[in-house]
């Protein structure tokens, strides 16, 4: 048997007083998926960093075809043949699609080039890889959370990386392009390429992987090939065992909509409609899901909802009032909370601590406040009791939020959020990132502000999460929403309405 290509030995890694990493032993074979699973917290995008050069090692080795190498940094890693997907995007926003795809894949040296050929270049590399990139002159920074990670991905792909490390890539992609972000790995597999592939959806590392790696804690805890263990062996390897929430029931079809859209319209940074004549009504008790392919209007609802793009047209009303204002004050005084698409962009402020960013709500800071000045000791209380409902790994309450990993933000962003006991929830791909046992303590959570009456209104890119959890269900595509559909859903009709269906008369 040949030798591993990628050989690492007892890493250990500490921040403070938390251990990330004890003792991590690691191998991996030329021309296989190798996945790394793991609950939020347990070291893997560490271990990840560690092989990419972000992140130094406070002991142990790393050997790449035998020979011992200490990365300084992400450049020396991609010179060694290690490419990264990140699971927080590492894009420059001001840039075009394709000069950030040029960036790297052109020489280091070569200090000028015309549009022209940067274009031309992008679409090829696209277009070989099978990932769909839309308009490559826009900037980065204007796409949709769905499209940035496109970009990622192939960025991290025309590297000609011998290891591609791949952590969440899958976390905001439709059915429908997971399965040619596989067949591309699997392209790559036959050519000899190793995939190390970071997820928290068992059903992809059974689909792809060869092997897996299991940690909790810092710790290895399971090695096995995708034939030897089941789903579930795998989420209770992964997690322990764990209570898995039943679907709250449905509200009864009387129930008052505590969300009415009538007729909305949006238009994008462009000038151009985003989205188009949207009428819906969400139920106190109630999850409406949206669905459909990232960048069809999804942000432009979603900035509407949240106040921080004005309708083009159309009334909203939340509880039975109109909204006359459309801005942040308004939309939270009316009883509406937000999980944005983006939780380091749009969810947390990352030099500020936990605590901070727990109470980063006016509403949440008045119930700790005294007149004019906050308390101290209701804020402590206030950030301690989120952080342990929620199982929010922290190194203390006082460490700064961007210290956090990418799901334990997102749990920091849903419990602030559900902490407002809001009328509506606005919840854009709530659960990605997470772990199967945060997954169902976010949807128990959302259970109970179900059972008080509240409505959810869920955007997802995930279909599995959407048929799995929403009562009524609208697609989304080029800003036009579909006709309502109810339980059972036609999962095929659905697919047909994400790819462009129209509407039978």
């Amino acid at each position: 048997m040949s030798s591993p290509l990628l050989t690492l030995r007892a890493i250990r890694k500490s921040f403070g007083s938390v251990v990330a990493l004890a003792d991590v032993d690691l191998d991996v074979e030329c021309g296989e998926v190798h996945a790394v699973l793991g609950e939020n917290g347990a070291g893997k995008s560490t271990l990840m960093r560690i092989i990419y050069g972000l992140l130094a090692p406070d002991s142990g080795s790393l050997c790449l075809d035998g020979a011992p190498m200490r990365f300084s940094s992400a450049r020396d890693a991609r010179r060694a043949g290690i490419g990264m997907v990140h699971q927080e995007f590492t894009l420059v926003d001001a840039l075009s699609v394709a000069e950030n795809l040029v960036l790297s894949v052109c020489p280091e040296s070569r200090w000028q080039w015309r549009q022209a050929d940067v274009v031309a270049a992008a679409a090829r590399m696209a277009g070989d890889l099978g990932l769909e990139l839309g308009d490559l002159d826009r900037p980065v920074g204007t796409l949709p959370v769905g499209q940035r990670q496109r970009v990622e991905i192939v960025k991290a792909l025309a590297g000609q990386a011998r290891i591609l490390i791949l952590d969440e890539p899958t976390a905001v992609l439709t059915s429908a392009e997971v399965a040619q972000l596989f067949a591309v790995l699997d392209r790559l597999r036959r050519a000899g390429t190793a995939v190390l592939f970071i997820t928290h959806k068992l059903a992809e590392v059974t689909a792809i992987a060869d092997r897996i790696t299991v940690m909790r804690r810092g710790r290895i805890v399971g090695r096995t090939i995708r034939a030897h263990l089941t789903e579930a062996e795998l989420a209770v390897l992964m997690v322990g065992s764990f209570e898995a929430d039943a679907p709250p029931p449905a509200p009864p079809a009387q129930a008052h909509a505590q969300l009415e859209l009538n007729h909305v319209s949006a238009v994008d940074d462009r000038g151009l409609t985003a989205l188009e004549d949207m009428t819906v009504a969400v139920r106190a008790g109630e999850i409406f899901g949206i669905a459909g392919v990232d960048g069809n209007g999804q942000a432009e609802l979603f900035e509407i909802l949240s106040g921080l793009r004005p309708p083009a047209s159309g009334s909203i009303a939340v509880g039975g009032a109109q909204l006359a204002r459309f801005e942040p004050a308004a939309m939270s005084a009316a009883g509406i909370a937000c999980i944005p698409p983006d939780r380091q962009r749009q969810g947390i402020i990352g030099d500020m601590t936990v605590r901070e960013n727990a109470l980063l709500s006016a509403a949440l800071l008045r119930q700790v406040s005294r007149g004019t000045f906050t308390r101290p000791e209701a804020e402590h209380h206030f950030a301690a009791a989120m952080v342990e409902q929620y199982g929010i790994r922290v190194a203390g309450l006082d460490a700064p939020a961007r210290s956090l990993s990418g799901g334990n933000v997102q749990k920091l962003v849903v419990a602030r959020a559900l902490a407002l006991t809001p009328r509506v929830l606005v919840a854009v791909n709530p659960t990605r990132g997470l772990d199967i046992a945060a997954s169902h303590a976010v949807y128990a959570a959302f259970g109970a502000a179900l059972r008080r009456g509240a409505a959810v209104l869920l955007i997802s890119t995930d279909l599995e999460e959407i048929l799995a959890r929403a009562h009524r269900v609208s697609v989304l595509y080029r800003g036009r929403p579909s006709a309502v559909l109810e339980q059972p859903f036609p999962t095929a009709r659905i697919g047909a309405l994400m790819a462009g269906s129209r509407e039978s008369p």
